[in-house]
């Protein structure tokens, strides 16, 4: 009787699946075209690969990872790192949803033992193709990317499939017990799975994940973390110290940095920070939008405000540093790939999108510097590692702006709370590291007690 409705199941959703796809697909593909985005290899979404593709892949791999764009990549890069450490020949497909991840994964990954490719749509010949074309020991599945089709083959094929820093939010709890008459056949095909912490072990057994299968080996964002920080551009840290000075600001000098703003929270952290500087007159801000093209504009609002502002290209382009009434009070970071390295010359540090945005961004990269960290009460997208961090008073959480204004008088006004929660950030940092490693060991040790049988 399963049987039978496990069969019914594949049939509806690969009939609905072509569907909508035949339906919404042209307008997705029109959209495409007008935005110059039409993949180059974008036969490989309907199971289509060159002589040179399949030939590369015709050995087979020993693991297939799907990450789907550039985070999902980067916690692949910290995995295949660890394996690679203990096996180096270990053959493996990468395959990504988006031209950035694939980009990426390009860029970094690919070599001699590792191959990128687009994934198939779960199209079921698709699907079946690359399957045959790749020849997977292991499918890994990072995070919580679950596509029927992909499931399906794999077990047809008796290839193990486990998802990687697995975490689910509250909405994709109910969701999963809302539609579990639909959801359990398909989860009933995974193998193991890797929870961030031990809420989300919870949470992945009551939305009807075997308990068995479930293991808390922690979050790699930490790992990919420490690889970002620990590989500092030594080019770019010139560049950056060449502006810096251009300030004119000293040592004596402390730095607030907003990182990673959204809209409307710049115009908060500037109001506060124009009260604050009253009673701390050396106090400087550095805002670091999330968009970088926004620089001019947040500039102009701190100018509207009564600051004298400046963008980080101004800074660069600067034959001397400013002085006297020209040095700024706020300096407006209009570039990427600096923020990680701003950390370190911060004095306290607010991450954005937490305040005016939904969902957060990531501070991880933070810790290590040895900032205090605010962040405000939107962090939706993190759940796991804020509440890791709020566990060890690692973090300050803030309620709204007024509760962030009182949090940073009350860290402005002592030295021993800004070092005590800066250190607790570090600690914390550093404790979590290895999800990487422990997800490799469990990996590695699979394909071992295959080739022992």
């Amino acid at each position: 009787m399963k049987s039978l409705l496990k069969f019914a199941l594949q049939v509806i959703y690969n009939v609905a699946f072509m569907t909508f796809f035949f339906v919404t697909g042209p307008f997705f593909l029109w959209r495409l075209w007008r935005r110059g985005k039409l993949l180059p290899q974008f036969g490989q979404r309907f199971g289509f690969y060159s002589k040179e593709v399949r030939e590369r892949l015709k050995p087979g791999a020993d693991l297939w990872i799907h990450a789907v764009s550039v985070g999902e990549v980067k916690l692949a890069r910290v995995l295949i790192r660890s394996l690679r450490e203990a096996k180096p020949d270990l053959r493996i497909v990468i395959s990504t949803t988006t031209g950035t991840g694939y980009g990426l994964a390009k860029q970094v990954l690919e070599n001699e033992h590792t191959f990128v490719i687009y994934n198939p749509i779960d199209f079921l010949w698709s699907v079946v193709y690359a399957f045959k074309l790749i020849q997977p020991k292991r499918l890994l599945l990072i995070e919580s990317e679950i596509w029927p089709n992909y499931l399906w083959c794999a077990r047809r094929r008796h290839i193990p499939v486990y998802l990687i820093n697995t975490r689910l939010s509250d909405r994709s709890e109910e969701r999963y017990r809302q539609m579990r008459w639909i959801i359990s056949p398909l989860i009933q095909d995974i193998d193991l799975v890797f929870a961030q912490d031990q809420t989300d072990v919870t949470r992945l057994t009551q939305a009807g994940f075997a308990p068995e299968t479930i293991f808390n080996l922690g979050s790699m964002k930490y790992d990919v973390a420490q690889s970002d920080v620990s590989k500092v551009d030594l080019d770019k840290e010139k560049e950056i110290t060449a502006w810096w000075q251009n300030t004119g600001w000293n040592e004596e000098q402390w730095v607030f940095l907003g990182g990673s703003t959204h809209p409307g929270e710049e115009e908060v952290l500037v109001r506060i920070f124009r009260d604050l500087r009253e009673e701390w007159p050396k106090l400087r801000l550095v805002l670091v939008p999330r968009h970088a093209e926004r620089g001019a504009a947040i500039r102009d609002l701190c100018e509207h405000l009564g600051l004298r502002a400046v963008t980080r290209d101004q800074l660069a382009t600067a034959t001397a540093a400013l002085s006297n009434g020209s040095t700024p009070d706020v300096v407006v970071v209009n570039s990427t790939g600096e923020l990680s390295l701003l950390y370190k010359r911060a004095t306290i540090t607010f991450v954005g999108k937490s305040l005016r945005g939904q969902g957060g961004q990531n501070y991880i990269e933070a810790a290590p510097a040895g900032t205090p960290i605010l962040v405000g009460p939107n962090m939706q997208n993190f759940k796991v590692i804020t509440r890791e961090f709020l566990s060890r008073q690692a973090i300050i959480q803030v309620s709204d702006e007024f509760d962030l204004a009182l949090q940073l008088r009350t860290l402005l006004a002592s030295d021993e709370a800004r070092h005590e929660l800066g250190s607790r950030a570090r600690s914390t940092f550093e404790t979590n590291l290895g999800a990487a490693k422990r997800t490799a060991h469990v990996v590695l040790q699979s394909l071992e007690n295959d080739r022992k049988r």
